[in-house]
């Protein structure tokens, strides 16, 4: 009987390591979340949706708030105001980028304002050059962020296959 609990034990730990490691928040296309969802976990950061996109033009863009949290936020997160221009490739007339900028905000509502608070910006290059200015850096979540938004990479849920 101790035989068989011993081998079983380390089995039994080993199964559980696994699922937590596959246990991590769900990633919820943006076309798909509700407030409170998870739309991007990457590298320890999370990012909630605070307020619903407002998709715009045909460019897609898109304005709406998020919540961030992980290291450098504090324990019940960061919120920011947030836009995202997608572009299409190789096409007339279009950036040959997408531009994701926001500002750091106190409440939801202030997402829908204009404001002259220092904003921060990130232009993803097609050629896969990165541009930022301002406060923020591009990091792993500004960047899995661009690709649920203009869904991109694992968010392409595109029939159209070329």
């Amino acid at each position: 009987m101790r035989v068989e609990r011993a081998a079983v034990i380390p089995g039994l730990v080993l199964m559980l390591a696994g699922l937590s490691a596959c246990g991590g928040p769900r990633e919820v296309p943006v076309q798909n979340a509700r407030v409170g969802d998870v739309l991007v976990a990457a590298e320890g950061t999370r990012v909630e949706l605070a307020q619903a996109f407002q998709p715009g033009v045909s460019n897609g863009l898109y304005k709406g708030a998020v919540r961030l949290y992980g290291p450098g936020q504090p324990a019940d997160g960061r919120l920011q105001a947030l836009n995202a221009v997608c572009s299409i490739k190789d096409t007339p007339g279009w950036p040959a980028y997408d531009n994701v900028y926001g500002y750091p905000i106190s409440a939801v509502a202030e997402a829908a304002q204009l404001s002259g608070k220092s904003r921060w910006q990130i232009l993803y290059h097609f050629d896969g050059r990165i541009e930022a200015s301002g406060g923020l850096k591009p990091q792993a979540w500004t960047a899995r962020l661009r690709d649920n938004l203009c869904r991109r990479g694992e968010f392409d849920d595109s029939t159209a296959r070329q």
